[in-house]
């Protein structure tokens, strides 16, 4: 499987258990901290055994469980392999905030039959930047913004990594763009404020919806 493919599998899990992004978030933070696949599995078993020292609630203390649940089916491969295992579990999560704004990804997702991959190990269901996007992302009749094309848009979710942002003229079912959270990005807040960014890449994490890559404008 690649990287992709286990991070889509993994988000649409823990989509489908409502597992707190923020909470799983922690979790990624502490991989990151330890840079040790294995480590991952200590801190997610040491929090479920003796979870009510550290969480606040039963329900914080089931979103543990789903999500070591989760990691030992799809990370648990990848404990070898830190660089791997961190991509495909921070991918998740941006995955998981996506599909928290458009609920009925993670159930296409997880009816959606395995694609082959193309020569280049690239899952056949995501095309290159360069390719034209589908038909149903232009079903709006608007023109899909383009590599280069700078827009602004309303700020939907944010996290520690990632800023989802609304593509005018889409709505969040169709397309959505992703900001890297990276230093001298603004703390946009979800839901009142908008950025104004530049799009770098065009691809589809499925069919017919579509996601923007993007970062800030340089001029800025």
């Amino acid at each position: 499987m690649t990287i992709l493919s286990i991070a889509e599998s993994l988000a649409a899990d823990l989509a489908g258990a409502s597992v707190d992004p923020n909470e799983a978030q922690k979790a990624l933070a502490y991989l990151r901290s330890k840079r040790n696949g294995k480590a991952l599995f200590e801190y997610l078993q040491a929090v479920v055994t003796n979870g009510k020292v550290v969480v606040r609630s039963g329900q914080t203390l089931n979103y543990y469980r789903d999500l070591q649940s989760a990691c030992q089916r799809h990370l648990r491969p990848l404990q070898d392999d830190y660089q791997h295992m961190v991509l495909a579990f921070g991918w998740s999560l941006r995955l998981l905030r996506y599909y928290r704004v458009v609920p009925a990804a993670d159930r296409e997702k997880a009816t959606r039959q395995p694609q082959p991959e193309t020569r280049e190990g690239r899952p056949a269901d995501t095309p290159p930047a360069q390719r034209p996007p589908s038909d149903s992302a232009h079903s709006s009749g608007r023109q899909l913004p383009q590599v280069g094309d700078i827009i602004t848009g309303k700020v939907l979710e944010r996290d520690e990594t990632a800023i989802v942002i609304q593509v005018p003229g889409f709505a969040p079912d169709q397309v959505v763009a992703v900001l890297n959270v990276e230093p001298g990005v603004p703390k946009y807040r979800p839901n009142k404020d908008s950025a104004r960014v530049q799009v770098t890449g065009i691809r589809q994490i499925k069919k017919g919806k579509t996601v923007l890559d993007v970062k800030r404008p340089t001029s800025e």
